[in-house]
């Protein structure tokens, strides 16, 4: 007997250990990692494509459960999570052994006769190093049973390859025949076909390719009842499929001129479309500002590789110091080409840009008796406003620059639009003089841009004269100058509409313009003046914080890393584990999650990763109910399962899949949160590259849906969003959600969220929804001001500002909270600045069992990231009870505004109406991107009254 239990106790060790070889085997022959993937394939959505051996890889619909094709070759990796592009998503490249044509593959047989099912599908198993795809069907009668496919590349002697695929039938009713109809190709005789189930052949047709014969057979194959099929497929010897799958346009792309090709493969598109205004300036907009020659292209070429403001609207573009100088050429070279035919007709003008490095200037000395001593950093700028408020401003003529201003102070830079001029809005005049700080001897070309009129003179010689009224433009003078300081001085109007004045240089020695720096920039002490008030464009550019980013942390927190070195994650999703492990999921090619241990600690050294998932497609919400963890991808809602016990998550159960998509590289799935038994998520509208939307759209985009956690049954349960990249529990338990700035979204907001809420998105249904009532936001987010691109919304747990809510921002950085009050069963609030100093935008956050806030970052090229920040992040933060002074809450009033401060304010202080600044405005949402401040105008304060305990201000 003790032989006979060794004898087979060696037997099951070896058939263990032979399983295990089999499955290293299997995954060492796999040429892709991760080798099961979700995405878009070759234009059509929720595919799943398996790379099951360098000669064999093959896609199925996630939809409808029918293989989409097999062949030789691999898969082009595009789009934003593979190479940062927007618009293109992933292909297949090579040839086809074949392509199915049978969209709904699998019919029962029920007494002699076919009728079709309804298929769900359910997501994939690995086993053993496998791959088993799962499939619910259903029949008329109601019948529900299931099937599993197995597929994988197999060979034989003499190099002769073929495509297994093995089918299992569970709770089969009885009298009930499955049936599956399939097509296969690339097959010498009928006879390649092999197979232990019941196989007939309907039609065939013969196929002459790549120098080969073949056939092509459709036919219907008899699954067994409840038990295993393998079906076969013995190929010729080279697929005899040429790939027709060419991405859409890309022959025609092929003949385009190099430029344009260049911008299709960079970021441009995040923030720029061809005709229409997005982020940034549509292309024919930029080539109809600059006539096409040298000099333009110069200073084009140094705007687009420095980064920097201008004079095109509010939004700051990034530097783009990672292209060669020769492809910045070709696009902007291929821009300014966009309107040749109109400028052709253009009559030939003088022209003024600068000559060329051996035109004989003579240097303008520098001022000698400079007192080094009196010199600071900044211009001097004064502010006027005309005498008779009837009067405007229409040419520089019209001010009185020798009366005392009503506001003086010192700027540090020349650089101002939009926003920047805060409290100074029309019909109002700006002096800026000092001196400018030349560093050599050199030819410099000045360029004056302005909305309205302006002049430059430097040494008291007039440089440019750009007057009267007009939109925001360039002007240029040139000067050569010696090395030195040379006084300056700047006359500025501004009439009705745009503001813009900016002042760049450029050197014949210079790639292009840059804006003039704050280095370059001094004042003498002895002319400030002191009795003048300083304009709020000088005090608030000047202070972090008071209508401009934090450049910290909040004092009241403490932050620290949550990941070990090594490990990168561009975060997703987050959320915690009963034991207290984070489980993140990532916004990356890998589409992976990881379960993150001891992340409490704030330690690198102590803190661990383990992968225990992959192949999602940008999950970008993750929610963990009863210690099961739930991932939303882009097209469905995945429950992840570990079989065996090893935390490795072997089975991806499709909870659902229940909306209608596209292949749109726009058409993202963010959440998720989960309430009673329900997830709820958001779908993101379809967009072009650049931001404007597409047209027309899939109805089910623009929405909150809810899912069943057991049935996955979907309702949509409130729509009109745009990019609602957050969704979360906030006050009251109630559902809040974030959304991005567009077209019918004039800014960034945050809203509550209740059945059937419109919220003023008219681009998925524009005749539908044209006359519905919008539902107003909880708070506006003012554009570039403090939000740009918020995430998810939270409730803080602890300290003194529990109870308040807090959002990400991915792309103006850090974490905004935003106190809540109820007014007439409606939510409203304010937003505050609340930390920054984060090591990357802020995707997700997540408050920890120890109350700590969690922080996931991400990043990407464009305007997807916070600009100078990590691509990737987690960290840590934790309150530590340290006190700050700020404000706590504003409540509005019937007759003014209630500030309440989180510490006493002192003596004497508050009662200063000088020192406040309110303003109100509203926003008209159109069709364009975005839209400016309507009626803005600055509020009186009548009286001021401070409580008793001196915490709380009262602003009549």
């Amino acid at each position: 007997m003790k032989n006979v239990f060794s004898f087979l106790s060696l037997l099951s060790l070896l058939f263990l250990f032979g399983c295990a070889q089999n499955e290293k085997d299997f995954e060492a022959d796999r040429p892709h990692s991760p080798w099961v993937f979700r995405s878009v394939m070759d234009a059509q959505p929720r595919m799943l494509t398996i790379a099951l051996n360098d000669n064999l890889w093959a896609s199925y619909s996630a939809q409808t459960g029918s293989l989409y094709k097999v062949w030789k070759g691999s898969v082009n990796f595009d789009g934003a999570v593979y190479t940062t592009v927007h618009g293109p998503q992933p292909s297949s490249l090579g040839n086809g052994w074949f392509e199915n044509t049978h969209k709904k593959p699998f019919s029962v047989m029920v007494n002699g006769k076919e009728t079709d099912v309804k298929l769900q599908y359910r997501g994939h198993t690995n086993e053993r190093g496998q791959v088993w795809l799962k499939y619910e069907l259903t029949t008329p009668e109601g019948a529900t049973f299931s099937v599993s496919e197995r597929p994988e590349y197999v060979s034989k002697e003499g190099g002769t390859q073929g495509f297994e695929r093995t089918f299992k039938t569970e709770n089969v009713p009885s009298g009930v025949d499955v049936i599956f109809n399939t097509n296969v190709g690339s097959v010498s005789l009928k006879s390649s076909v092999v197979t232990d189930g019941e196989w007939t052949v309907v039609t065939e047709k013969q196929i002459d390719a790549m120098k080969l014969s073949g056939l092509e057979l459709d036919g219907k194959l008899k699954l067994n009842s409840n038990a295993q099929t393998t079906f076969t497929t013995w190929f010729t010897k080279k697929p005899l499929y040429a790939n027709a799958n060419k991405v859409e346009g890309a022959e025609e792309e092929e003949e385009r001129p190099l430029g344009y090709r260049q911008i299709a493969r960079s970021d441009c598109k995040a923030c720029h479309n061809t005709y229409v205004k997005t982020i940034g300036p549509a292309y024919v907009d930029v080539a109809k500002k600059y006539r096409n020659n040298p000099d333009n292209v110069a200073m084009l070429i140094g705007k687009v590789k420095n980064g920097g403001s201008g004079v095109w609207g509010e939004t700051v573009m990034s530097a783009h110091d990672d292209l060669p100088e020769s492809t910045i050429r070709s696009m902007i070279e291929y821009i300014m080409s966009l309107d040749a035919e109109e400028e052709a007709k253009e009559p030939v003008v003088a022209d003024e840009s600068p000559k060329d490095e051996a035109s004989p200037l003579n240097l303008v000395s520098a001022q000698e008796n400079v007192d080094h001593d009196k010199m600071m950093p900044g211009a001097l700028i004064k502010v006027h406003f005309p005498k008779d408020k009837e009067k405007t401003y229409t040419q520089l003529a019209d001010v009185q620059w020798g009366e005392k201003p009503t506001f003086s102070g010192v700027l540090p830079i020349l650089d101002a639009q939009g926003p920047d001029f805060r409290d100074l809005d029309e019909n109002f005049a700006i002096s800026a003089e000092g001196y400018i700080l030349i560093p050599k001897d050199n030819n410099y070309v000045f360029r004056l841009s302005s909305d309205d009129g302006s002049r430059l003179l430097i040494d008291g010689k007039e440089l440019i004269n750009h007057d009267g009224l007009h939109g925001a433009s360039p002007k240029d003078g040139e000067v050569a100058l010696s090395k030195g300081y040379h006084p300056f001085r700047i006359e500025f109007f501004q009439g009705a509409g745009g503001r813009s004045l900016v002042l760049q240089w450029a050197s014949f020695d210079s790639a292009g313009f840059k804006v003039v720096p704050a280095s370059a920039y001094m004042h003498n002490t002895d002319n400030i003046l002191a009795e003048v008030a300083e304009p709020e464009m000088v005090s608030q550019s000047q202070m972090a914080g008071d209508g401009l980013p934090l450049d910290g942390m909040h004092p009241s927190y403490d932050i620290m890393q949550a990941r070990p070195e090594g490990f990168t994650p561009k975060v997703g999703g987050m959320d915690f584990l009963s034991d207290g492990r984070l489980v993140v999921s990532t916004w990356d090619a890998e589409g992976g999650v990881y379960i993150v241990d001891n992340v409490q600690s704030g330690d690198p050294k102590k803190i661990t990763v383990k992968k225990i998932a992959s192949g999602l497609a940008e999950p970008l919400g993750l929610k963990v109910v009863d210690d099961v963890i739930y991932v939303l991808q882009k097209q469905e809602l995945t429950r992840l399962k570990d079989l065996n016990g090893d935390e490795i998550i072997d089975e991806y159960y499709t909870v659902s899949n229940q909306w209608r998509t596209s292949a749109n590289f726009h058409e993202f799935a963010f959440g998720l949160v989960f309430k009673e038994d329900h997830f709820y998520a958001t779908l993101a509208t379809a967009i072009n590259p650049g931001g404007a939307s597409t047209q027309p759209q899939i109805q089910d985009r623009g929405r909150v849906v809810k899912i069943n956690k057991n049935t996955g049954a979907t309702e949509f349960i409130a729509h009109g969003l745009r990019t609602p990249n957050g969704i979360g529990l906030g006050v009251d338990n109630e559902i809040f959600v974030a959304d991005n700035q567009g077209d019918w979204l004039p800014a960034s907001k945050i809203v509550h969220v209740t059945k059937d809420a419109f919220f003023g998105s008219h681009s998925v249904d524009p005749i539908g929804t044209a006359e519905m009532k919008e539902k107003l936001p909880l708070v506006w987010l003012p554009q570039n001001e403090i939000g740009n691109s918020p995430s998810n919304p939270s409730l803080i747990p602890e300290g003194v500002y529990r109870g308040q809510m807090t959002h990400g921002e991915v792309t103006h950085g850090g974490l905004k909270r935003v106190f809540v009050e109820k007014i007439n069963n409606e939510y409203q609030g304010v937003v505050f600045r609340w930390m920054q100093g984060m090591e990357a935008g802020v995707n997700r956050h997540v408050w920890g069992p120890d109350n700590a806030v969690y922080i996931g970052g991400i990043g990407s090229t464009g305007n997807w990231r916070h600009d100078r920040k990590l691509w990737y992040g987690l960290q840590r933060i934790k309150f530590n009870e340290k006190p700050a002074f700020e404000m706590l809450a504003v409540r509005a009033k019937t007759n003014g505004l209630e500030i309440e401060m989180t510490q006493p304010l002192a003596a004497g202080i508050g009662t200063n109406a000088l020192k406040y600044s309110i303003k109100q405005w509203w926003y008209k949402p159109t069709g364009d991107y975005g839209g400016p401040k309507m009626d803005l105008e600055n509020l009186g304060i009548e009286s001021i009254r401070i409580s008793e305990d001196r915490k709380k201000i009262f602003l009549e």
